[in-house]
């Protein structure tokens, strides 16, 4: 957000979105056919300390203000209390947002209890700022998790969840699906995960202060303006969403009791218990579901929440986002005492769990669940449109694909940009690209990026 302590940050993770949208085939981007048309800046001290002239001025040029409060629990915004009375003031709509600084679940509830405290208690919502990993015990979900709870504790406004998209789905995601809405950053393209407020600009002029702010746009097919600016509570309870980041290529088992599809057609009672491949996806609020599936051979959409996503076919290995236990049984019962934390890289071999209403991850210690929200494949599985990669630490070239020690024939330092003209997979699910020149180099996320 609006800091120049952060400019430098700023500029890495717009590279580092653009390079995981084109790196990644995620599906169903929104469109912003229906966004808001007037500006809604987030506003900190390094705005100044607005003038009551220029509040006057401003209220004709946006929609909202989303105002910063603290950056974490040890440092207040200088200027929020004034900024804030002055939208009052002027009938500006606004929210406040916290930039998170937490550590752990607990130091994150702290957090979450400072920025209520501080707060203008005329913020029509809250928000969550989080793009940083400062986290140092236990898991980043878990901190996010525990500042909403807090924060839901405090008061029934709405809560939003702000980060860039490849921070939010490699640090949050699976915490962020219990916000009211996500708010996402992304200066090359419209993202591609579920949100209602798009910040899609770093420089956008507003005459009112006579300076660049970060801009937003509301995605209005999800939320309207007015569910932002609404003087009336309508957050008075919040909504637990199932998981509703599916992308098109996924897999899920369609669950018995979805006897409706996102329409309200009835599913046929045979066409339910069955996997399904996921052709399309769409955002939508509805029930407990973010988004919506249209699934190959039942043709038909189906909110998120009544599906499970699971990893079908090879895929070589998984980087999980979330802790899991190991077991001895692949249907689960028996815990081995081992397990896998958040950002461990693990290969395995998918399997069918006995019931066959799942699928597991056979590795060489025990079995884990192969529920797609716990874990992303670790391969890169597809060509970019550029149809270039870019080496993220040192790899080597090799003469084949077996990338057998005594065929490799060149290392290749980071930061090198390679030319591709495939991804092949082995039979064991890994994949590797085939460069320019006729040789092999991996493609892991970890080591190389499109």
């Amino acid at each position: 957000m609006s800091s120049k302590q952060q400019w430098a940050k700023r500029l890495t993770r717009t590279v580092v979105a653009a390079s995981a949208l084109i790196g990644i085939a995620w599906g169903g981007g929104q469109t912003v056919a229906h966004a808001s048309t007037l500006a809604i800046p987030d506003i900190s001290e390094w705005q100044g300390k607005l003038t009551a002239s220029q509040v006057a001025n401003l209220k004709s040029q946006v929609s909202f203000v989303i105002n910063r409060r603290q950056y974490g629990s040890s440092y207040k915004d200088l200027y929020a209390t004034n900024n804030t009375a002055l939208y009052v003031k002027y009938g500006i709509p606004f929210g406040e947002y916290d930039y998170a600084r937490f550590t752990s679940a607990a130091s994150a509830k702290q957090e979450a209890k400072d920025f209520y405290n501080r707060s203008n208690k005329n913020a029509k919502f809250y928000v969550l700022d989080f793009e940083e990993n400062d986290v140092t015990s236990g898991t980043t979900n878990a901190a996010v998790k525990a500042w909403y709870d807090e924060m839901s504790a405090l008061t029934n406004k709405k809560l939003v969840f702000y980060s860039y998209q490849s921070f939010a789905t490699s640090y949050a995601n699976t915490a962020r699906q219990n916000f009211d809405a996500q708010w996402i950053a992304n200066y090359s393209s419209t993202p591609t995960i579920t949100h209602a407020l798009w910040q899609y600009t770093d420089h956008n002029y507003l005459s009112a202060l006579g300076e660049y702010t970060d801009n937003s746009k509301a995605i209005t097919s999800v939320h309207p303006v007015s569910w932002w600016t609404d003087a009336t509570t309508t957050a008075l309870t919040h909504t637990t969403y199932a998981y509703s980041s599916y992308k098109k290529g996924q897999h899920i088992y369609l669950h018995k009791g979805a006897t409706k599809d996102a329409d309200g057609t009835a599913i046929a009672a045979s066409d339910r218990q069955q996997f399904y491949k996921i052709s399309k996806v769409k955002s939508v609020t509805s029930g407990k579901s973010k988004q919506a599936l249209y699934l190959s051979g039942l043709n038909q959409w189906v909110l998120s929440e009544d599906a499970t996503g699971y990893w079908v076919g090879q895929h070589g290995s998984f980087t999980l986002n979330h802790k899991l236990n190991l077991y001895s049984d692949s249907s689960l019962t028996k815990k081995t005492g081992g397990y896998y934390v958040a950002g461990d890289t693990v290969a395995g071999k998918i399997v069918k769990a006995p019931s066959g209403k799942s699928y597991r991850i056979k590795t060489k210690l025990g079995y884990l669940s192969a529920n797609s929200k716990y874990s992303n494949h670790a391969y890169y599985e597809s060509l970019g449109s550029s149809k270039t990669i870019t080496t993220k630490k040192k790899v080597y070239e090799y003469a084949k694909s077996s990338f057998a020690k005594s065929s490799r024939k060149q290392a290749v330092k980071k930061g090198t940009k390679l030319t591709v003209t495939g991804v092949k997979k082995r039979s064991t699910g890994s994949r590797y690209f085939v460069l320019s020149n006729g040789r092999y180099v991996t493609a892991l996320q970890s080591y190389v990026q499109k």
